[in-house]
């Protein structure tokens, strides 16, 4: 910037004296500098001005004195008394109250036509010119054009608008403030094209890591709609924030059965590799790693959770989050007192019963954002139990909201994205005679065990597990039996007589009723899926007699052989039957038919299953065959699974809401004392009806009290990241 000085000053570098009215230059923080130690290589701005006034004795800097087009014997003239010329903003906003209160109470920016603003009223293009006058010799000859969005974080808008600025330059530094602020929110991800060539990648999900990482700073709740891949917005800003350097570790907790699918899916999607604690042998402790997936529960142990409070993480990522609503839980605690510089906490039902609970997720995220609690609902909820939003406030509430929630719904991706159906099918089918035999003898010999046993709890889950490996096949009954021969000498008697039962059977039903299905579509894939690896041999050996491509999916298998076991299911392979421990983290969308050959007790294992293959990128409606022997404890299950709660129309996240309550944690053993206690078919049927009213009670709550909430706060929001 060139400039005239009135008095004599020293020049920053040489020290020679500035005498007045010779030519000077002055840096950007407010040094001189004469004629001869200017440095034109350094970019400045050259604005010429009447008078100058630069005393570093009478501590002022750069008080202007310009000519009025409109009459130019006026001068007018501003002091400053900062002392730093970085204050210089603040310094000229008191100088402009100061002519305020003068006499004349004249307005230079009302009446400068050389800082004349056009600012169209409906349209947020907003073109600003700046114009003057040759007297005045203030010319800025390019136009600017600026999109003003809804955010504003630092008022640079408002200033704009409501022109709170005193000079030209003035105004071009609060319009260079503004494209800077603004161009954050357009501006592309540094990753955005290279995952594109490798992964399909959806708008919402893109708008959505953008607003995250140039809006709201990296805090956040991730609160879409279920089915709309907040995993994968996750997954692209950890990726983001590890290749520009924002982040160096990251700590990912989860529900203990989401582990190994976060981890499958930051590993094959995004090239980040994870270890998943206890499950990954790698694992060395909770302080050796800087890129972990914990549950939830395993971290907020108070051993481990002193262990990881320790470690200063860069981004902390809690999935399903609702888990967190209240405050009061240890989990909520331990989230909280985590040093952590970004947070993502994902949840589709962030609110369950109360807006409480939002706020108790918001004060992890951003502490104090919202104000006390009391002085929160006072003003935005209408009742004590606050459930109910203020309508005169929803707006502002809305703004705030903004600043920390972003959700997308499937009504605003319907465009593009396609949903798909799940269509499930139950085959309950009638045994032979000797396979009735079989399972009842079998069955009433888990039954004496566990009147003997049942009060001791760790010979309930070798119980338990008997009584499904009954329930799944021949050939996993006569392993379970000979396992049992040498713990219980005494029913050797008993035991050899259910393993001539077993010999005399030559083939299972269920194996007759799944070649059936394949058959009604032999070029469609099938994705089978059993708990127990000795079943697993029997189906595969008994559909390559039918001459029939069969690949085989389970733990014990090397990475490499999982991969082209993989591989060939997705090219040549039709038919892929899974374990339980094979299936986990793995995707399987080029499949639409899901055939459960056994049932877990547990829904969530089921829902686990079906969620293999129906999810973003399901091109199908999704068929999923449930098969049963009529009479076995797998028909009454599948009747409690249909008939009370609709499992196959449940997501993961209505589920977790379902079964985490207190009362129904227990399924698997709450089945299973069901059907051991029961001493008829009769009985049975009841106690099982029982059961199937108290999950169907616990979803009707549920279900009632999220639909309230949705219709009460989020469907009048609009929170999401897409533009109109």
């Amino acid at each position: 910037m060139k400039i005239t000085t009135q008095f004599s000053d020293n020049c920053s570098n040489c020290n020679d004296i500035i005498r007045e009215k010779s030519i000077a230059y002055r840096g950007q923080h407010g040094d001189l500098f004469c004629i001869n130690c200017n440095d034109n290589g350094i970019t400045r701005k050259k604005v010429i001005q009447k008078k100058v006034i630069i005393s570093k004795k009478e501590n002022t800097i750069a008080p202007i004195s310009f000519e009025d087009s409109n009459d130019h014997s006026k001068r007018y003239e501003k002091k400053s008394n900062s002392k730093n010329s970085d204050d210089w903003f603040e310094s000229a906003q008191r100088v402009k109250e100061q002519e305020n209160e003068s006499k004349n109470n004249y307005s230079p920016i009302k009446n400068k036509p050389q800082r004349k603003i056009s600012i169209p009223k409906r349209n947020n293009d907003i073109p600003t010119s700046i114009l003057s006058t040759s007297k005045s010799k203030l010319i800025v000859k390019n136009t600017l054009k600026h999109k003003f969005t809804e955010v504003d974080t630092y008022k640079i808008k408002d200033k704009i608008k409501n022109q709170k600025f005193d000079t030209e330059n003035d105004l071009r530094n609060t319009l260079s403030a503004y494209n800077i602020s603004n161009s954050q929110n357009t501006r592309e991800l540094t990753i955005q094209k290279s995952l594109e060539l490798t992964i399909q990648i959806l708008d919402h999900q893109i708008m959505c890591a953008k607003k995250v990482k140039n809006e709201l700073n990296g805090r956040v709740i991730l609160a879409d709609e279920v089915g709309l891949g907040k995993t994968i917005e996750a997954g692209i800003l950890l990726k983001e924030y590890f290749t520009t350097g924002l982040i160096k570790n990251a700590l990912i907790l989860t529900p203990p059965s989401l582990r190994i699918q976060w981890q499958e899916e930051l590993k094959s999607k995004f090239d980040l590799d994870f270890i998943a604690n206890k499950d990954d042998s790698r694992f060395k402790g909770f302080d050796k790693h800087n890129m972990q997936i914990v549950s939830l529960a395993s971290a907020s142990q108070e051993k481990n959770a002193e262990l990881l409070k320790n470690t200063e993480w860069d981004i902390v990522i809690v999935d399903e989050a609702h888990r967190l609503k209240n405050s009061k839980t240890n989990a909520h605690i331990f989230v909280k007192e985590l040093n952590k510089k970004f947070i993502f906490l994902l949840s589709a039902t962030p609110i369950q019963n109360s807006i409480l609970e939002l706020y108790n997720m918001i004060e992890i995220v951003k502490p104090g954002f919202l104000g006390t609690w009391g002085d929160f609902s006072s003003k935005y909820t209408m009742d004590k139990k606050a459930r109910v939003i203020n309508p005169d406030l929803r707006l502002e509430l809305q703004n705030l909201l903004q600043q920390v929630i972003v959700r997308t719904t499937r009504s605003e991706v319907r465009k593009y994205l396609k949903f798909t159906e799940r269509i499930p099918k139950t085959h309950v089918m009638k045994p032979s005679d000797e396979e009735s035999l079989l399972y009842d003898e079998a069955t009433d010999f888990v039954r004496d065990l566990w009147t003997i046993e049942k009060g001791k709890k760790n010979l309930m889950l070798p119980l338990m597990t008997m009584q499904r490996q009954i329930s799944s096949s021949t050939q996993a009954t006569k392993a379970a039996l000979n396992k049992k021969i040498s713990q219980f000498p005494e029913s050797i008697t008993k035991i050899n007589k259910i393993l001539k039962l077993c010999n005399d059977i030559q083939q299972d039903t269920k194996i007759k009723e799944l070649k059936k299905i394949i058959d009604k579509n032999k070029t469609s894939k099938y994705l089978i899926f059993t708990e127990f690896r000795d079943t697993q041999d029997y189906i595969v050996n008994s559909l390559e007699q039918y001459d029939l491509s069969v690949m085989k999916f389970n733990g014990s298998m090397s990475t490499k052989e999982r991969d082209i076991a993989v591989r060939d299911f997705k090219k040549d392979t039709n038919i892929l039957v899974s374990t339980e421990a094979g299936g986990e983290g793995q995707n399987f969308q080029f499949c639409s038919n899901v055939i459960n050959y056994d049932l877990p007790w547990n829904p969530m294992k089921i829902e686990q299953r079906v969620g293999r293959v129906h999810r973003i990128g399901q091109k199908d409606d999704v068929h999923i065959h449930n098969l049963a022997i009529s009479g076995s404890i797998d028909e009454h299950i599948l009747k409690l699974l249909f008939d009370k709660i609709n499992l196959f129309k449940m997501t993961i996240g209505d589920l977790e809401l379902l079964f985490e309550e207190e009362g129904l944690k227990n399924i698997s053993r709450d089945v299973f004392d069901s059907y051991m206690s029961s001493n008829s078919s009769k009985e049975v049927k009841n106690r099982f009806s029982a059961l199937g009213e108290k999950w169907k009670g616990e979803k009707k709550k549920i279900n009632e009290t999220i639909m309230e909430f949705d219709e009460e706060v989020f469907a009048h929001f609009n929170l999401s990241s897409l533009e109109e």
